[in-house]
């Protein structure tokens, strides 16, 4: 089956080969534009053979005609010496909204994450911190 679409693009002419690269170049741009723009979740580090320290649900709803702002922050306590390995956070309405870490985070003992929602649309996040 490949070998035929290669032997066809081989044979046309240098414009229609032109006019095919562009229109496959365009295609190509569409697919990775419209399946990238929903990924709202952030993995940061790893989980593997870690333990979990941390989890909540961070929900706030939505605010009509705005965007959503909120932070969450979260400190290991002293007793241990540990830093964190990993955190996942987790877009549970899959909404669009975006998770950022703004202070601390892999290699620290405290992490501020930042979560914006969508215009009119509820932050519903699940986050797991692994030390």
């Amino acid at each position: 089956m490949a070998y035929v679409f290669i032997l066809k693009f081989i044979t046309k002419t240098k414009t229609e080969r032109s006019s095919f690269t562009m229109r496959a170049i365009i295609l190509l741009f569409l697919i990775f534009f419209f399946d990238f723009r929903e990924c709202s979740h952030t993995f940061v580090g790893t989980s593997v053979m870690r333990p979990l320290v941390y989890k909540t649900n961070a929900t706030y709803s939505a605010l009509t005609f705005r965007k959503r702002i909120e932070f969450m922050n979260y400190t290991i306590p002293k007793s241990g010496n540990s830093v964190i390995q990993g955190i996942l956070a987790y877009d549970r309405t899959h909404s669009g909204a975006t998770a950022n870490i703004t202070e601390g985070g892999i290699g620290y003992n405290k992490v501020k994450i930042r979560m914006k929602s969508d215009r009119g649309n509820e932050i519903n996040y699940e986050i797991y911190i692994y030390a």
